[in-house]
């Protein structure tokens, strides 16, 4: 791990500050990625960073110091990216804080502030690292375990600091490494590193909302997966959409019943095998609505979501 003086900015100076108590390198937190300090980058820096505050001064270790902060989404699929539509914005806002000992990586809310979601990587787990696009900017990443992600949504200017600091921390961060090889999902109370798919920490055992009981609320209530994972806008508009075609789908099963107990003779003869039909299509439908709600929410479950 590079130490907290390490150069970046020939032209600058190391300085150290701690606004709201969080240390940081003023010298690269409010510069652009020419050195020079800008007041839109302070005052973007100085809101991420007071967002923060708390989980920051917890995070960080004794030799640790923040270098750059900045807005970006999370890695998502072209299928989810397809299924949520401008929602996807929303579910996929992160802050990336770049440290000279590792990169930070927290979901937070649309105003910034922290979500209780936080994953990490040592720089030294970090086998290369690119921030590139014109159009649309992103950092991508592959660790020593082999796996690879892509981050989106940069500004112009983050991506261009980050590929600054990136060439100035890539060396000197090669040192540390850990088991993991890789990201790791850390404890939003302890920090301690969780195991994917074990929603219990540890260490504080603290305890996450599961995939067993988000599967049983999406498939029982309409709506349900979404409202337990804390989507309510999501879960309003499923409901909706469920409740509709539950109430379509009873129709034409009691209507397809009748037929059969009571079927009609002359030109309307057949109308049960076409209503059944119909019935047919519509649980077809409600029941890919429920897996696609099933899909949405284990990605959140697994972003681990403290139980209240």
């Amino acid at each position: 791990m590079p130490d907290m003086y390490f150069p970046v900015h020939p032209e600058q100076s190391s300085r150290l500050g701690s606004p709201n108590g969080v240390r940081v390198r003023e010298d690269t937190l409010y510069t652009n990625h020419k050195g020079q300090e800008k007041s839109g980058v302070r005052k973007r820096a100085d809101k991420a960073i007071d967002k923060l505050q708390e989980i920051l001064r917890q995070a960080l270790g004794p030799e640790e110091v923040v270098l750059y902060t900045a807005r970006g989404q999370a890695p998502v699929s072209w299928f989810e990216q397809w299924t949520f539509g401008w929602y996807i914005y929303y579910v996929t806002a992160i802050v990336l804080v770049l440290t000279n000992r590792r990169l930070l990586f927290f979901q937070v809310k649309r105003d910034g502030s922290w979500k209780k979601s936080l994953r990490a990587v040592l720089w030294g787990d970090v086998e290369e690292a690119k921030a590139r696009g014109w159009l649309s900017r992103t950092l991508q990443i592959k660790c020593r375990n082999g796996k690879k992600e892509t981050y989106w949504g940069l500004g112009w200017g983050d991506a261009k600091k980050i590929r600054v600091l990136l060439e100035a921390l890539f060396s000197p961060g090669a040192g540390e490494t850990s088991a993991a090889g890789g990201i790791v999902p850390l404890c939003p109370n302890c920090l301690a590193e969780l195991t994917p798919q074990v929603y219990e920490c540890h260490n504080c055992k603290l305890t996450f909302k599961d995939e067993k009981t988000m599967v049983r609320r999406s498939l029982l209530i309409p709506g349900g997966g979404y409202f337990y994972v804390g989507h309510s806008f999501l879960g309003i508009a499923d409901f909706i959409a469920e409740a509709y075609l539950l109430v379509l789908l009873l129709v034409f099963v009691v209507a397809a019943v009748s037929l059969m107990m009571s079927p009609p003779s002359g030109p309307a003869a057949g109308g049960s095998g076409e209503t059944w039909g119909v019935a047919i299509f519509l649980a077809l439908i409600l029941a890919v609505e429920k897996l696609l709600t099933i899909h949405h929410c284990r990605r959140f479950i697994r972003e681990f979501i403290p139980k209240k």
